[in-house]
């Protein structure tokens, strides 16, 4: 559940994709159920996930695939219900294509990072685990969320507030200590890799999109937002740099002045602490030190 300046809300907008999205997840979701009555487990290992199917049956399919089966009710609830709250504003902001975009390459990466860490756990045993479940692209949906509103509040469990960026960095470190549980054959049937490899892939594909668009020097609609975020960081950086000369001369003015009628050894201990201090930040190029 959101929590904003202005009050309480449940979720965000149905826009276009977001509306598609549910609509597909729940149908092909049905007609999984159906397919289970007559060929258990059949549909599963043709377009869930699994390193062999990849790898060595050459399934290409399956890391676009696996995201639109879900294991169970609960299941695809929890990741419609989080598409539901975060998704909307996003494509809001971006546009449907960008978002759709964003949106499958969050699956698809983190289907990529599911079946490479497969390979390796599995190497030496006869397995192949299938995955199946949109977390990872609902994981990069989180990540966008976080970059784009980090202080807007959400409920945890419907009962703790917390702010969306630490969130982020609370599920962030969970899954990768999670992958590492993996690793060791400790983490149960949760794709831990998944979530992380949604993360990843979204941290990736907004990174690379800054990149292009601040070596093509172009702006557009669907790209604003990653341009005034770049340009907020820049300004915040170098109003901090300005704020600190500003301090820093004034202590020299001041100390300065003392200086003049006492002489050099009127300073104090931490009065010549200050003045190496603000020497440093208002002549950060000069190394030297003033005795």
């Amino acid at each position: 559940m959101l929590r904003q300046p202005m009050g309480f809300r449940i979720g965000g907008p149905i826009t276009p994709i977001v509306k598609k999205l549910m609509i597909i997840n729940v149908g092909i979701f049905i007609f999984q159920q159906f397919a289970e009555l007559f060929f258990p487990g059949g549909f599963e290992k043709i377009f869930g996930l699994s390193h062999t199917g990849l790898l060595f049956e050459f399934k290409i399919w399956q890391p676009l695939t696996y995201m639109f089966l879900h294991g169970g009710v609960i299941h695809i609830l929890f990741n419609l219900l989080a598409l539901w709250m975060f998704a909307g504003e996003i494509e809001s902001v971006w546009g449907d294509r960008l978002f759709l975009k964003y949106y499958l390459f969050c699956g698809t990466g983190a289907g990529i990072f599911i079946a490479m860490m497969n390979a390796v756990i599995y190497s030496n045993y006869n397995v192949s685990p299938i995955t199946i479940g949109a977390s990872g692209a609902i994981y990069g949906i989180l990540l966008a969320y976080g970059i784009m509103w980090p202080n807007r509040e959400v409920l945890l469990y419907f009962l703790f507030p917390v702010k969306i960026k630490y969130l982020v960095i609370g599920f962030g470190i969970l899954e990768f200590f999670g992958t590492i549980a993996s690793i060791r054959g400790d983490a149960g049937n949760i794709s831990h890799i998944g979530h992380l490899g949604g993360l990843i892939s979204g941290f990736i594909f907004i990174r690379f999109r800054l990149q292009a668009k601040r070596s093509n020097n172009r702006s557009t609609n669907n790209g604003s937002y990653f341009s005034q975020f770049i340009k907020k960081r820049r300004v915040k950086k170098k109003q901090h740099v300005i704020d600190q000369r500003v301090k820093a001369k004034r202590l020299i003015d001041s100390l300065l002045d003392k200086i003049a009628r006492e002489g050099m050894s009127s300073l104090t201990p931490e009065e010549r602490r200050l003045l190496d201090w603000a020497r440093k930040h208002y002549y950060p190029d000069n190394s030297e030190t003033i005795h």
